[in-house]
């Protein structure tokens, strides 16, 4: 009896380990991940999520205090799945989550998050200050303007088909990175966020102010009002019905400014 008790024992042993030890490595296998992740593929800029991915999200944001980027560089490990961390304990789950991908591979950590953080992490508020306004997923639907091109962004249309009714926003804090009129987004303005990604808004019907290139901007800040602006020389209205485009572009290795779905951003902003 003492034998099998001692046998038994073991056997419960090796299996904890067996256990620990596939945690370990599983855990290694997805921060190595991390360094092969690719922000100009297809599959990273359509940033694919879902209602319940997103639900998780907010809910880790809240219970973690980790940032978004942190948080879908666990989610999102890879370009082709995602890594859904071992627990149901958000708090205690993700934070340990990242303490493994920092002690892994943190330099492959740092720069994934970095990628999420600048589409996410400095969103404070939805764009449009008026109720009733819809949008769809429409990243890279056909655009014939100026010849065929995909659909680099996201369009917000108002409940009445009114030029300069609603008021555009700053979803973030930022810097005024670009200012004027575009043949194709009419009267924009570019705000480059903390995070390093750039908010495009365009087809403006007018600004709100004298905005000039290098000026500060908070989060909530009124930057104009909603328009049919473009596809022409300046000042050409009516080409389309009144909305609000709005575009997020990050800055990877390879290119200056690389253009990612804004739709679960704008997701985002509507549910914190």
């Amino acid at each position: 009896m003492r034998k099998a008790g001692s046998y038994l024992a073991f056997l419960i042993f090796l299996t904890i380990v067996d256990v620990q030890l596939s945690g370990i490595l599983y855990q290694q296998s997805v921060a190595y991940q991390q360094s092969g992740l690719r922000p100009e593929s297809d599959s990273f800029r359509q940033l694919s999520l879902s209602e319940k991915l997103l639900t998780e999200l907010i809910e880790a944001r809240r219970c973690s205090g980790m940032r978004p980027g942190e948080l879908l560089a666990i989610l999102l490990s890879d370009a082709s799945g995602s890594a859904r961390p071992p627990g149901t304990d958000p708090e205690d789950s993700y934070v340990k989550w990242k303490l493994a991908m920092m002690r892994y591979n943190p330099q492959g950590f740092a720069r994934a998050s970095g990628f999420y953080a600048a589409i996410l992490d400095d969103i404070e508020c939805f764009p449009v200050a008026a109720k009733g306004v819809v949008y769809e997923n429409s990243w890279m639907f056909e655009r014939n303007y100026g010849g065929r091109r995909g659909h680099e962004g996201t369009d917000l249309m108002p409940p009445e088909n009114l030029r300069g009714q609603y008021q555009v926003v700053s979803m973030t804090d930022g810097v005024v990175e670009k200012i004027g009129w575009l043949p194709l987004g009419g009267y924009r303005i570019g705000i480059r966020a903390p995070s390093g990604g750039y908010f495009y808004y365009a087809h403006l019907d007018s600004y709100s102010k004298d905005f000039r290139v290098g000026e500060s901007v908070s989060a909530g800040t009124v930057l104009g009002r909603m328009g049919d602006t473009g596809y022409g020389p300046e000042g050409t209205r009516g080409k389309f019905d009144v909305h609000l485009h709005l575009g997020i572009y990050i800055r990877t290795e390879d290119t200056k400014e690389l253009s990612v779905n804004p739709y679960w951003a704008l997701r985002f902003a509507q549910r914190i």
